[in-house]
């Protein structure tokens, strides 16, 4: 693993003192004054660290001035100016790359990680120790991040976007529309969730870049993502099922085409009794970006139990790395506990590789003994096109349905083949195996449907049902 220790030259020391003066709040009694300062503090940052060409990176002090900026919430401006700074600062020098090197041979070129030592992180590096800090942290006044304020962080989000405090409000006619208007409170702390998220994923990719070179445990060991998730003060089952409620609510698409006071026009009509349109179209983004967020963080937390259980198996894990519920077992059992979360989530989640593990461990959940017995395959095995095969057969259909619910099953079915067919590339399909595959999959996809028609007198196709048998049926036709 190596250290970055600047590939640029640096002429002169950063004026540290100066800048920070611009924060100096003694004698200014006026908020305005004070927002102005913070403003001109992030200008002569970006201005001294990113505009050059030979930019200097910030000070340990200075970071974390400009994050707390974005903690703190004073003002929209601030909010989004401190929340670009950072980002930009990321990118212009980022904590952790990759960097081909020569290795025990010298014909190979290796992948190693490569850590910007002068780079600030706001998060609590922990080695079993809770009160663990990051080495160069200014000073004591500074509150760096840990898991339980993560959590905390994501449950204030999950208030306002869930809308859980709405029910023992009264509701009025345009509650439902102002209440997807985002506080600038919520919307500073989804811009912090997201650029938390964001440094967690730098980091978690580079080192998975390595670790399949090298097959290390210890470079994923000592990842920001394993180490906040080791912490003994994460309540990582909330922080799941928080996830989970986020990513459903913001699946909600804020313009139905079904409901005339969501369309466009009744948009701009509302926009006559006060309220913001510009303000609502922001809200919807923001939500957007926020579910992607959310689900960056979900799907990494699996991806590291995938890694985990590998490292496990080779014993290259020890007693001191612990060991804590999967994430994947939480997320099924929450949608089996709360099935009404199961259509949104879905349709949320837009990874298809988790999309498929979540679908077919769900199913197996129910009736892994009905599968394993009809297709002769074990269960780590099994794939959507057993479970297709599976309800082609009508008697198959008939005893599951009585379990799970055509409702349910078919979403699951749905949402199975949309991530089945995108997991398979546009090659896999131009030869002749994988075209006869591909049709073989879509006449079990279609001959379920139909048995599940006839064994549930009430059944009712929904939206992407009706798209996802029209796209089979178009493949063969």
């Amino acid at each position: 693993m190596g250290s970055l220790n600047g590939t640029r030259s640096r002429p002169q020391q950063l004026p540290e003192e100066n800048i920070m003066a611009l924060l100096d709040v003694i004698g200014v009694k006026e908020q305005d004054d004070i927002r102005d300062d913070k403003l001109s503090f992030l200008a002569a940052i970006r201005a001294i660290c990113i505009t050059p060409e030979m930019a200097q990176v910030p000070t340990r002090k200075m970071y974390e001035a400009v994050f707390q900026i974005l903690r703190e919430n004073k003002s929209l401006e601030l909010t989004i100016t401190s929340y670009q700074l950072l980002l930009d600062l990321e990118k212009r020098f980022p904590p952790v790359t990759v960097a081909k090197m020569a290795g025990s041979s010298s014909d190979v070129m290796e992948a190693q990680l490569v850590i910007n030592s002068e780079v600030w992180s706001p998060f609590i590096a922990s080695s079993g120790n809770d009160s663990a800090k990051m080495d160069g942290f200014s000073d004591g006044n500074y509150d760096p991040i840990d898991c339980s304020k993560v959590v905390s962080l994501v449950q204030d989000i999950a208030a306002e976007v869930c809308h859980e405090d709405s029910k023992s409000q009264g509701v009025g006619p345009d509650s439902d529309v102002r209440s997807k208007q985002l506080s600038h409170n919520i919307m500073a702390k989804i811009m912090l969730f997201r650029y938390l998220v964001r440094l967690l994923e730098t980091d978690f990719i580079c080192r998975c870049q390595v670790f399949k070179g090298n097959k290390g445990w210890p470079i994923i060991r000592d990842s920001f993502l394993n180490q906040l998730l080791g912490s003994q003060r994460t309540n990582l089952k909330n922080l799941v099922i928080l996830s989970l409620h986020i990513m459903a609510a913001t699946d909600k698409e804020p313009f139905d085409n079904n409901d005339k006071e969501h369309s466009a026009d009744g948009i701009f009509k509302k926009s006559l009794q006060d309220l913001d349109s510009a303000s609502y179209l922001a809200g919807a983004e923001i939500r957007h970006t926020l579910c992607l967020s959310v689900q960056t963080l979900l799907t990494m937390m699996m991806e590291l139990d995938t890694i985990k259980k590998e490292a496990e198996k080779k014993g290259r894990t020890s007693r001191s790395d612990g060991s804590r519920t999967p994430v994947l077992e939480i997320v099924i059992n929450e949608l089996c506990y709360n099935k009404e979360l199961i259509g949104p989530f879905l349709q949320a989640l837009t990874e298809p590789k988790w999309k498929m593990d979540i679908i077919l461990t769900y199913l197996l959940k129910y009736f892994s003994r009905h599968i394993t017995k009809n297709v002769g395959s074990d269960i780590e095995a099994t794939a959507i096109e057993d479970i297709f095969n599976f309800f082609s057969d009508v008697t198959n259909a008939r005893s599951i349905v009585k379990r799970i619910g055509a409702d349910l099953l078919q979403l699951l079915l749905v949402h199975g083949f949309q991530a089945y067919f995108s997991l398979r590339k546009v090659t896999d399909f131009m030869n002749s195996s994988g075209d006869v595959l591909l049709k073989e999959t879509c006449k079990s996809f279609i001959a379920t449907f139909q048995n599940l028609r006839s064994v549930y007198r009430n059944f009712e196709l929904v939206a992407v049902g009706r798209d996802a048998l029209f796209t089979a049926a178009t493949i063969l036709s």
